[in-house]
Formats: C-alpha cells, structure tokens, sequence
C-alpha cells in the first residue's frame, strides 16, 4: 500500500511535528510506502521526514494562488496522485484539506482523510464555504480535540458523523528524564525557569504578552523566576520591548525557532501558555511528557490535556493577574510541582502516547471506501 500524506507546508510546528511523530509510530510496523508532500516549498522539517526513510515532495502552489489557479493546482496534484496510484491521502492543514482531497477524489484515491489542526484564524465566508464543500471530498475528517469539534462544526458546517476526535500524541521515549537538557539551558536552581513554546506571529497569536505580564505579577508576589520564549516571528521585538517596560529584560529570554524543544523542555521547571483558543496545544503534552507541570488557560483544546489541580493549573483565559498567581503558587511549592509533573508523566502515557494513537489511525486508514 501506498500512502500519501500531503501538508502545507515543512516549517516548524504543531502539525509538522505530529505527523512526524504519527509516522515514527506507524513506520515500525507498517508495511506501507509513506511520502510525505509540501504544497508551499520545503522547510527545516523535511530532514526529520527524509531521516526516516519517507520519500519528500516539494511542490510550490503559491503562484497558482496568487492568480487563484485553484483547479491548475488541483490538476497537478491530481497528476501526482494518478502517477504514484495512493490508497490512502490524508491532508494536514487548510490547503491541503481544500485542494488535496479534491484532487484524491478526482483521482479515484481509495480513501481520503482530512485533518483539522485548528487554523481558526482562516474564518472568513470564502474559507467557510469551501471547508463546507471540501467535506464532501473525505471519508473523515479528524480534529484534535472536542472544543475544535464545536468550533469546526458550527463555522465550517462540517457534519458530526464527518468529524473524528484524536487527541494529538507525543512519543514519550523523546521526552525522558533522561534526556539531557540544551547546552545554553543549564539549571539555576535559585531561579525557577517558566517556559513558553509557540510562533511570535500575528495570524497565530500565542499571546506571550499575557505571559510576560503575568511573570510581572508572579515576581512582585516574591517569585525568583523567569520566562523562556522558544519561537520566533514578527511580533518579538515589540514582546523584548514590553518585557523591558516591566523591567524584566533580564528576566525574559527569547531563544528564536528551535528544533530540541524536547531539550529545552528539560531544562525548564514549568510550561506555561497563554492563546486564548488553543485547539489542541501539542506542546503542552510534550512538557507533560518532561515531567513538567503546566499552566494553560480554561478554554480550547488545551484545556482538554490537563486535570487541575493534579497535573497544572488553570487559569482565565487572557487574565494574567490569575495567571501570575498561578506562577507564583508553583514557584513556591517544589513539592506540588514535583507531584505535578509525576502526574502528568503518567496522563501523557496513558492518554496522549503515540502507542495509544497509532491503532486509531490505522483503523481510519482501513475504512472501507465511500462512494
């Protein structure tokens, strides 16, 4: 059999590194031929796909869109899928979603998965009714969580019995306790380290702002702590310069893009988010997954990775007085962030593993075809 899984482009991200991370659990006991295709250009990820063995093609639509060639770009596809003769296409992403699985269904393809990672900032009418029309095209469709489920189907109008939740996975062996930590993230063992993963972009707004401003508020509470930022975008400068009007220039780090999150993880004491509508937060199972406690707002797809009180704390979302607070709790109590993190160890394992994931999916590759 042959899959194919198309993505829209090999940047760094949330949905990059589940699909990486899907295929390293598929490929030890899959007889399948993957390939791996990006619409938009190659990336820094396409090394981990070629790394293990999964043939990688870079097309670059991005022309076709900008004179709205929609149906030359699908033809392409449509050629590729004619060529190579796919069992199963599944489509990560916005454009893969919308032209991918016309072009499989166009070409016949057996079966046809989409996946809905959550690009909630592609809302306008225009997106709307071709995420509507582009159901018709896939067998299902899968989200990452029941908050996005809600989301997709009252925007999109995407049918329920269309709509299959699979919480992100994460493989655990990657995030060990003994992992060591990154070269420039050596432990202080007097300052507590908060971390923060995410782009410093404006379509996707992780909102570290709230985070910078609740470091503020966890310091004045007589916290010794401090705030790393691994991302980067074009919202970092004026995020240095609101962490320098708090006079907390020395206290927040920004690391740029990273590719050793997992090492950067085990060199930090807790995770902390703050985007106010998270639809899954694969990073946040990750830290879990480090034996991190972790901080996230009350509301999204994230909300969906912790028990409170248990694993993290939850906090309003945007209110980075309560979030400070929270900050300021765990950095005072070693203990409770140590049971924290055991805890939520034992959650990723158990619930959010790739070893947990990979059945799901494969009984989603083996649905019969729909005609």
């Amino acid at each position: 059999m042959i899959y194919v899984h198309l993505i829209d482009e090999l940047r760094v991200g949330g949905a990059q590194t589940h699909l990486v991370t899907m295929l390293r659990g598929l490929l030890p006991t899959s007889k399948a031929e993957h390939h791996v295709v990006s619409l938009f250009g190659d990336g820094e990820m396409s090394d981990q796909f070629r790394s293990l063995g999964i043939q990688v093609h870079i097309f670059d639509f991005s022309p076709h869109l900008a004179r709205r060639s929609f149906l030359a770009a699908t033809s392409e596809l449509k050629r590729f899928f004619q060529e190579l003769h796919p069992e199963v296409v599944e489509a990560h992403l916005t454009w893969s979603r919308l032209l991918g699985l016309f072009a499989a269904w166009r070409a016949g393809v057996p079966r046809r998965i989409g996946f809905e990672q959550g690009d909630t900032y592609l809302n306008s009418w225009k997106f709307r009714l071709a995420n509507f029309v582009a159901q018709l095209f896939a067998h299902h469709i899968v989200v990452c969580s029941y908050a996005l489920k809600d989301w997709v189907h009252r925007t999109h109008g995407i049918r329920r019995s269309k709509l299959v939740v699979l919480h992100n996975c994460v493989d655990l062996h990657r995030f060990s306790a003994q992992q060591p930590a990154a070269e420039d993230m050596e432990r202080n063992t007097e300052v507590l380290r908060f971390c923060a993963v995410g782009t410093l972009g404006r379509g996707v707004n992780k909102r570290v702002d709230v985070l910078i401003r609740g470091l503020a508020v966890a310091r004045s509470d007589g916290a010794n702590a401090e705030l790393v930022v691994c991302g980067d975008g074009n919202q970092r400068e004026e995020l240095e310069a609101l962490a320098a009007s708090l006079d907390l220039g020395p206290c927040v780090r920004f690391l740029g893009t990273r590719s050793d999150v997992a090492q950067v993880l085990r060199g930090c004491d807790v995770f902390c988010h703050a985007a106010p509508f998270e639809p899954f937060g694969i990073v946040a199972i990750e830290a879990m997954a480090a034996t991190l406690p972790i901080i996230v707002p009350d509301a999204g797809g994230i909300r969906e990775t912790v028990i409170e009180g248990q694993t993290g704390l939850l906090y309003p979302a945007l209110d980075h007085v309560s979030l400070g607070r929270a900050m300021a709790k765990l950095a005072a109590d070693s203990q409770l962030r140590r049971r924290m993190g055991v805890a939520g160890r034992e959650l990723a394992q158990s619930k959010f593993s790739v070893e947990q994931y990979i059945p799901c999916i494969r009984h989603l590759y083996q649905i019969s075809a729909v005609s």
